[in-house]
């Protein structure tokens, strides 16, 4: 089931897999410049699972001539305002059941912004990061180094949007967004240090948490980036796994293909900590 969530002029589109003997629901948050159905085959394994799955894309992500127009959209109003919403339609349509989130990369970030981040039962991170271009190293760096301050700058001021080719991503973004994702690395702790009152709300958060890194990782997510958005999580029941892909089989993980069908026989390290938190021993 396709719905759009509408509020303050934002219109989020989600995809729901409504499973009518649920006990438990799962929001799939995805990354920047992700669509939500790149989790598809992530909401079929957990309604398969028993659970009802929600899955949506951020308002104004994506550049077009009617985005464009648009000059209030901003980074963290995906966590203030749009996960924000799906966990709020989530605990109206699914009164009494327990409420899971799984967020992909910048989702991590934004979780906590969300005012009602606290309802969820537990939240699991995959390949979630602070942005800060100091959690960077060697050639990595310098990619980011660029991206943050040439490549975003040059394109948002020549063309009043980031192609997707400028970046290596499939969709174009709107302006606003890829300023603020450049200010946020630009920054010495990420969105820690340009998004008023987010230590707060990170050091208050205290849903159990856990994170999932991947040592091929190296560009998006590097483990000294990972390790800085854990510790900025005031959770006090917090883990974090750290994964080589030999170690587990495969030839890489990276920051994309955890959630692909190929990649399923790790998908029972999220399920197996969300059951951990629903039935402690």
């Amino acid at each position: 089931m396709n719905i759009k969530l509408k509020k303050e002029n934002r219109n989020v589109n989600c995809a729901i897999w409504n499973n009518s003997q649920s006990n438990d629901v799962l929001i799939i948050a995805p990354g920047i410049a992700i669509s939500g159905w790149h989790y598809r085959a992530m909401a079929d394994y957990f309604f398969n699972k028993c659970y009802s799955v929600i899955i949506f894309d951020y308002f104004g992500m994506i550049h077009s001539k009617k985005t464009s127009l648009i000059n209030t959209i901003k980074l963290c109003d995906w966590g203030r305002k749009d996960i924000n919403m799906v966990i709020a339609y989530a605990l109206k349509e699914f009164p009494g059941q327990k409420l899971f989130f799984l967020g992909h990369s910048i989702a991590g970030q934004l979780f906590p912004l969300a005012k009602n981040s606290s309802k969820v039962t537990a939240a699991f991170l995959v390949a979630s990061q602070n942005l800060s271009q100091r959690n960077w190293s060697g050639l990595p760096k310098l990619k980011v180094y660029l991206l943050w301050h040439l490549i975003i700058p040059f394109f948002v001021n020549f063309l009043g949007y980031l192609p997707g080719v400028a970046y290596g991503g499939k969709y174009d973004l709107h302006k606003s967004i890829a300023t603020d994702w450049a200010k946020w690395g630009k920054s010495k702790l990420g969105l820690l240090s340009v998004v008023k009152d987010a230590k707060l709300k990170y050091k208050n958060l205290d849903v159990p948490v856990k994170f999932l890194s991947f040592s091929d990782d190296a560009q998006l997510a590097p483990l000294k980036a990972v390790e800085h958005l854990y510790d900025s999580y005031g959770s006090t029941r917090k883990s974090h796994e750290h994964i080589c892909p030999k170690e587990v089989g495969l030839e890489a993980i990276g920051h994309f293909n955890f959630f692909k069908k190929d990649y399923s026989k790790l998908w029972t390290k999220i399920d197996s900590w969300f059951d951990q938190v629903n039935y402690p021993q």
